[in-house]
């Protein structure tokens, strides 16, 4: 399969347009439909229906679309580790979630390269549910990502718990914010929660339904796109929101924010390390050495 012409046509069906990839991309748009003509031919496949609207995928459009991202990341890395070997740098690509990887791993990162100066860290921050695929592909040598339920048990892979976050109730620290609220109250409150499918979500709506409170109770509803929207609008007094502890404990501290208690109601989310069996002696060296100093290392 020819990479160019996959690439061309990755773009064309994220844009929806020939006409603005090749504006980007500086070629003509009969060169660029030649690239997508060459996949078609070579797929025996049509993959794209032209208009004037722009283009859509066909069926077998969207499969190939499907797979595309991670062939053209994967050969993106190939050649990496190739530049990698040549300069004989010990370069380590670390994944998480985002609060792990904005919160937690930068410290840990730091502390490991004083043990280790010939590595060379890279941190990433990915969706958890991406992250296993990613190791297993080696996009990534070192993945962190919370447990929600049971992991799937891959043969090539080797998963180790390290301990757990804590997820704490915050709001804005104001008077008319309470110290402790009931389940009830939580309930009437405004939370702000997180679009898409995520870790600390999918654990406060399975304490609730624990407690026999369905997602239909909550009185107000506001979703950001991460914990960084969270705090701003917590900052703002716009509502309250479950976050991990890390954080948010430099606002604890300053007292901007204050953590709100709900009695019999406690949130841990375990934490997850995983790494594939065959690797590097570098990677080796950083497993070696988290293991030994664990969660302590993190910010």
């Amino acid at each position: 399969m020819n990479l160019e012409s996959l690439k061309y046509f990755y773009e064309v069906a994220k844009a929806g347009s020939i006409s603005n990839v090749a504006k980007n991309a500086h070629i003509s748009q009969s060169a660029l439909s030649q690239q997508i003509n060459r996949l078609e031919n070579e797929l025996t496949e049509k993959l794209l229906i032209r208009s004037n609207k722009g283009v859509t995928l066909t069926s077998t459009g969207e499969i190939v679309y499907k797979f595309a991202e991670n062939i053209l990341r994967t050969y993106d890395e190939m050649l990496y580790e190739i530049d990698v070997h040549k300069n004989a740098e010990a370069h380590i690509k670390v994944v998480g979630c985002s609060s792990i990887a904005d919160y937690a791993l930068p410290c840990t990162l730091v502390l490991a390269n004083k043990e280790y100066p010939n590595h060379k860290y890279e941190l990433f921050s990915r969706n958890s549910a991406d992250i296993a695929s990613d190791v297993a592909n080696n996009i990534y040598d070192i993945g962190f990502t919370y447990i929600t339920e049971t992991p799937k048990a891959k043969s090539d892979i080797v998963s180790i718990k390290t301990g757990a976050n804590n997820i704490i109730l915050v709001g804005k620290n104001i008077p008319s914010n309470p110290d402790t609220m009931s389940v009830e109250q939580l309930l009437d409150a405004c939370i702000i929660t997180f679009t898409g499918k995520n870790e600390i979500d999918e654990v406060l709506k399975k304490n609730l339904r624990k407690l026999g409170y369905g997602n239909s109770r909550m009185n107000c509803h506001m979703e950001v796109e991460g914990i960084t929207g969270a705090k701003m609008m917590i900052a703002r007094d716009y509502g309250i929101a479950f976050l991990p502890y890390i954080a948010v404990k430099e606002e604890l501290y300053k007292k901007e924010f204050k953590e709100i208690t709900i009695p019999g109601f406690d949130l841990n989310l375990e934490m997850l390390l995983m790494f594939k069996k065959d690797h590097s002696k570098h990677v080796e060296e950083f497993i070696s050495w988290f293991l030994k100093n664990g969660s302590r290392s993190f910010c």
